[in-house]
């Protein structure tokens, strides 16, 4: 028997070995990885950011500010986990798992809306579900950004909104601020640039924005605005002449005299030029009731200019008011001095004068003027006035003919030459210049007033009536064309014709009850019988004690078949007047016509009590009295 040789195969000794080497592998590997996975505290190490190929390592908690054309990509998170192994990147409104994978503009993960705003992105580092830190990506436009949009932004709503916007995103920036309130100046937004200006200047004084608030408020009339700015001008520099003159010119334009007067004080002691300033101011503390201050400011201006004739007016008056007469009449002098041809300057002191009621003087310089332009009509009409205080009817008359031919057309010279004719009896050159004034003014109450009782003086009855139907639909509570068309219908029997205008007048004037009685009258005689009934009601109910309307009423209730409104109204006027003989048979005719009718009808009682009343009141009523005895027999069977 062979022997066989019992040595290992080299092979199976190679493979003992390699079974070896990958167990203590794999126990190494786990031991290597499993606390990466499974330790008790994971921790985010850092990020690493390319942005705009630049390498940026980011802490945990830290923030990188990034503009939305920024490429960035997320080269790398370290965290003390093997292999990352369960760990995540979230961020809520933006896709940062992107970014892991390519380099991408952030703009190209933002909406449209979103690109030109500051956005804030909390990008957190998560292993499974549990958070290990986090980077905050902030981003935002630079302010050039918001610029050029505004400036490709054809539309200027478009380019407004635009640049309100950016605004609020950047509300310190100059630059925007500036763009901003030009927009708003260009569309004539007055109060938002105003508020911008305010705002920056508030921030930082500066003269020529200053300036540039004064423009706007001038160029919206805003007064309180001009004062504010003029006044920090002058703070800022209080020798600004100009600043100084424009709020003076602003503080006298609105009525503010004190503080007017205040500036052009201060003026004098920063110009050279003073005669205007002592004029104005002359002028200022006349208006503010100091007159002694006026006159020496008036008297500083004629050492300046003596041949100003309105300053020895404004002395004259001046003097005047504080009862110094013949200082007055001295400086009105030598007004009329300075410029004897001057007729404007001698028609505007006439025009004082006669407003001062200097008669005299005033006649004078009119004359004056007439006697060299016999034809001017400022002067004639300051004669008009001089003429009524006189009271000169027969020269006014003249004059405002005179008027006339040089100014045909001139309605109030018409309509005061109709006044003087009616007042001087003149009756049909009255009611022609009357006339002719109507032509132009039909609805002027006054003048047919004038014309209606100016027809009636002169018996044109036809005219009379056609007027007094105008004046009534023009001024209906006028009385006195009522009476006018009412006397000429009931003279004519032409009730119908007058009726709307009475009804119209009783409206106008409720309380007159002879008009209402017209109207009254004048229903019956159209056989409006219930219209009249309803007004000697009202006329009842206002003269409850008129005996003459309650018997006309009663009368008319009594025609109506209503007696017993018609016997309440009678019982009214028996109380006023107890032995009134036509409402005492009237009642007792309506008692014996009730009685009567309670005596058919059976009831007995009824017809009782009737003639006991009529009884009470006439004991000698034979038929009441026979019927009274009947019924008691009757009752007693």
């Amino acid at each position: 028997m062979v022997k066989r040789n019992k040595k290992k195969p080299k092979r199976s000794s190679t493979a003992f070995w390699v079974t070896i080497f990958l167990l203590v592998g794999a126990f190494s590997a786990a031991w290597w990885i499993w606390p990466g996975l499974y330790k008790v505290s994971p921790r985010l190490n850092f990020i690493l950011l390319e942005k705009n190929g630049d390498l940026i390592k980011v802490l945990n908690h830290e923030t990188v500010r990034l503009h939305p054309q920024d490429r960035l990509k997320i080269a790398g998170i370290s965290t003390s986990i093997t292999f990352n192994i369960g760990v995540r990147l979230t961020a809520t409104g933006l896709d940062i798992e992107a970014l892991l994978h390519e380099e991408l503009p952030i703009a190209a993960l933002l909406p449209e809306e979103m690109r030109y705003r500051s956005n804030t992105f909390r990008a957190f580092v998560k292993h499974n579900n549990l958070e290990l830190g986090y980077l905050d990506l902030v981003v935002e436009p630079f302010v050039e950004d918001w610029l050029d949009r505004a400036a490709r932004a054809i539309d200027p709503n478009l380019r407004l909104s635009i640049l309100e916007e950016a605004a609020v995103f950047a509300p310190k920036d100059e630059a925007i601020s500036e763009k901003l309130l030009q927009e708003y100046k260009n569309q004539r937004k007055w109060a938002k640039a105003t508020s911008i200006l305010e705002e920056s200047l508030q921030r930082k004084p500066d003269k020529k924005k200053l300036m540039e608030l004064l423009e706007i408020y001038e160029t919206t009339a805003d007064s309180q605005g001009v004062i504010s700015a003029l006044q920090r001008l002058i703070k800022a520099n209080p020798k600004d002449v100009t600043s100084h003159l424009r709020l003076a010119e602003v503080f006298e334009k609105t009525k503010k005299n004190r503080e007017a007067i205040r500036e052009y004080e201060a003026l004098l002691d920063l110009v050279q030029e003073k005669l205007p300033l002592y004029k104005t101011l002359g002028y200022l503390y006349t208006e503010t009731d100091a007159p002694r201050k006026a006159i020496d400011s008036y008297i500083k201006a004629l050492e300046l200019d003596s041949k100003d004739a309105n300053l020895y007016y404004n002395l004259a008056t001046l003097y005047e008011r504080i009862g110094e007469k013949e200082k007055a009449d001295e400086y009105l002098l030598k007004a009329v001095e300075q410029k004897p041809e001057d007729l404007k300057n001698r028609l505007d002191l006439a025009k004082t004068l006669l407003e001062k009621n200097n008669i005299k003087d005033a006649q004078k310089l009119l004359k004056d003027v007439l006697d060299k332009d016999p034809k001017s009509v400022k002067a004639l009409l300051l004669m008009v006035t001089l003429l009524d205080k006189q009271g000169d009817k027969k020269r006014l008359k003249e004059t405002y003919e005179k008027l006339l031919a040089l100014d045909p057309g001139n309605e109030t010279i018409i309509y005061n030459l109709g006044v003087l004719e009616y007042e001087s009896g003149q009756w049909a050159k009255s009611i022609s210049h009357f006339e002719r004034y109507l032509k132009s003014h039909p609805d002027d109450a006054e003048v047919h007033g004038f014309l209606f009782d100016l027809y009636v003086r002169a018996k044109l009855h036809d005219q009379a009536f056609k007027t007094a139907k105008s004046l009534i639909t023009l001024k209906p509570d006028d009385q006195a064309p009522y009476f006018f068309v009412f006397e000429r219908a009931h003279s004519r029997g032409e009730y119908d014709s007058v009726l709307p205008l009475l009804e119209k007048g009783v409206k106008a004037r409720p309380a007159d009850m002879e008009l209402r009685g017209f109207f009254v009258l004048a229903l019956l005689k159209t056989g409006k019988e219930d219209m009249a009934l309803e007004q000697l009601g009202i006329m009842a109910a206002e003269r409850p004690k008129d005996i003459k309307i309650l018997l006309e009423l009663a009368g008319l209730q009594e025609k109506k078949a209503d007696p017993e409104a018609a016997l309440a109204t009678y019982e009214k006027i028996l109380v006023l007047s107890p032995n009134h003989k036509e409402a005492r048979q009237g009642r007792l005719s309506l008692l014996l016509q009730q009685a009567r009718i309670e005596e058919r009808q059976g009831r007995i009682k009824a017809a009782l009590a009737l003639y006991r009343k009529i009884l009470d009141s006439a004991p000698d009523h034979q038929e009441a009295a026979e019927a009274f005895l009947r019924l008691r027999l009757k009752a007693l069977q």
